[in-house]
């Protein structure tokens, strides 16, 4: 196949829109979703973003289970969509097929890996999708397209028929363009049940110290907008921990957690097959393998203190705010040195979501210039309705 690098198209996969009908009733009758093409379709090579690897695959027997909670609730698939390769990136490029056009930011990237997910949001062209977020792949492409995504707590959407990549950090969760919708669907998603009353109003000084001046500028009004309903912020330094400098020591946790588990997830198979991979790909999980078990037991050492941090800075409804994303979205065909500073930046406060297995939402709320930027809010593990029952009470984009 030939490079397709930098060249924007339809979020979709040309070959895999092809409806499955849903239930003849149920509370998402009427509505359509799309599908990331890591998450199973029954009928349908599940190809991860790597031609090869839909070429020597079968098709999957029945359906993921999260696809099948939505059909089961009346919602129609209409497609399967483009994700960077194994669900390792956040730029949203993919070498085989394209990068999905971001209708919110014209000539800007969608943000990824779950990049056509976004973009058929964002273009309205389905109502609602599945992502998946590992260290940022739901989170950053909302924000970055203009639209509401969740990446739910660790264990809450069930992953089977999803092709892992960092099992202790993925999730599966969604994109919607309106508050409302994302909850319906969080009813059918999660094993709902009421949460707690919201607490502290917490505000991560060190995260949006990450970013720059007008995003900080930008996502004042939507900080102010969520004291109305949460209370006055307290600011605070969420990834001061004792033992733990700054937040670089959080980005080589996530790199050590991920680099190593997405290495015993594929570094074999893309050893004996030697696929032809998008620039950079192949690397990082090459790079994964080569942690000792040493720096792998010293990160998940440091991971449990992360978890025990966030139980305790969390309880009793507390709701943590960060930046979305570090930035708007760059330019498509941007030089890899910007890539390179997303990516470093969001590593160095993203992760703390997937470290201690927490829900994020993130709202579209703010623009630079005109281009999106999205507020993270964050709770502690199981809370998700919590975050949901927020975006609702914030209301849609002013």
């Amino acid at each position: 196949m030939s490079d397709m690098f930098g060249q924007e198209v339809s979020g979709f996969l040309s070959d895999a829109r092809v409806p499955v009908e849903g239930a003849v009733e149920g509370p998402l009758k009427g509505l359509t979703f799309a599908v990331k093409d890591i998450i199973d379709v029954a009928g349908h090579v599940t190809g991860g973003g790597n031609a090869e690897w839909l070429r020597t695959h079968e098709p999957a027997d029945q359906n993921a289970s999260a696809v099948q909670f939505l059909l089961d609730a009346g919602a129609t698939m209409a497609g399967k969509t483009i994700t960077e390769e194994f669900a390792y990136g956040m730029i949203g490029e993919n070498f085989h097929y394209g990068t999905p056009r971001n209708a919110a930011a014209p000539g800007r990237i969608p943000g990824g890996s779950s990049s056509g997910s976004a973009s058929v949001v964002s273009a309205g062209e389905v109502d609602f999708a599945l992502g998946t977020d590992t260290g940022g792949s739901v989170r950053v492409p909302a924000s970055f397209c203009g639209i509401y995504g969740l990446r739910p707590s660790h264990g809450r959407v069930p992953l089977a028929g999803i092709l892992p990549l960092a099992p202790s950090l993925d999730t599966c969760g969604w994109f919607a363009r309106d508050p409302d919708l994302m909850k319906r669907v969080g009813e059918v998603m999660l094993d709902w049940r009421a949460p707690p009353a919201a607490g502290r109003f917490l505000v991560a000084r060190d995260a949006f110290a990450v970013v720059d001046a007008q995003a900080r500028e930008a996502l004042a009004p939507a900080l102010r907008r969520a004291a109305e309903v949460l209370g006055a912020p307290q600011e605070i330094d969420a990834g001061a921990l004792h033992g733990i400098d700054d937040l670089s020591t959080w980005a080589h946790v996530m790199q050590v957690m991920r680099g190593s588990e997405a290495a015993a997830s594929h570094l074999a198979w893309i050893g004996s097959v030697n696929p032809v991979m998008g620039p950079g790909f192949r690397e990082r999980f090459e790079d994964g393998g080569r942690y000792t078990s040493e720096e792998i037991a010293r990160a998940t050492a440091t991971r449990a203190r992360i978890e025990g941090h966030f139980d305790a800075l969390l309880a009793d409804g507390a709701v943590l705010a960060v930046p979305a994303a570090p930035a708007v979205p760059p330019p498509v065909r941007s030089p890899e040195s910007v890539y390179d500073t997303l990516r470093g930046n969001n590593e160095r406060y993203n992760s703390m979501a997937p470290l201690a297995r927490l829900p994020q939402i993130s709202l579209p709320l703010g623009r630079v210039d005109g281009l999106p930027i999205g507020l993270g809010l964050m709770a502690a593990h199981g809370n998700d309705e919590l975050l949901l029952d927020i975006a609702v009470a914030l209301g849609s984009p002013q």
